[in-house]
């Protein structure tokens, strides 16, 4: 079994908080600027993401789990409820063809 570590903390956690902060980012820029105002109705917002690198194993998509959880997370200390979550997955994505894109649909109030 391998056990790599970096400086401070293992390679998982170094990935995962990198995936955070990217979304984190993404968030900020691009995501909230393009939040509709609490007017009382419901609207929408979608994302479009990648699944890892190699992304062959049985097990939780951390990636897209990471980042579009920080999404949600923003959206809702922003004050907004988040009516419901749909996505679908497009195989033979990115510029190797080797990735599954995501597109995720928010709906928000």
């Amino acid at each position: 079994m391998w056990n790599c570590k970096i400086k401070g903390g293992d390679i998982v956690g170094f990935f995962n908080n990198s995936q955070k902060a990217s979304a984190i980012s993404i968030y900020e820029k691009e995501v909230k600027p393009r939040l509709k105002e609490k007017d009382g109705l419901v609207h929408i917002i979608m994302i479009n993401s990648f699944s890892k690198w190699i992304n062959q194993n049985f097990g939780c998509e951390d990636k897209y789990t990471t980042q579009i959880d920080e999404i949600l997370i923003g959206i809702q200390r922003d004050g907004y409820e988040i009516i419901d979550v749909k996505f679908n997955s497009i195989q033979g994505q990115g510029l190797t063809g080797q990735n599954e894109g995501f597109h995720t649909l928010i709906t928000y109030k």
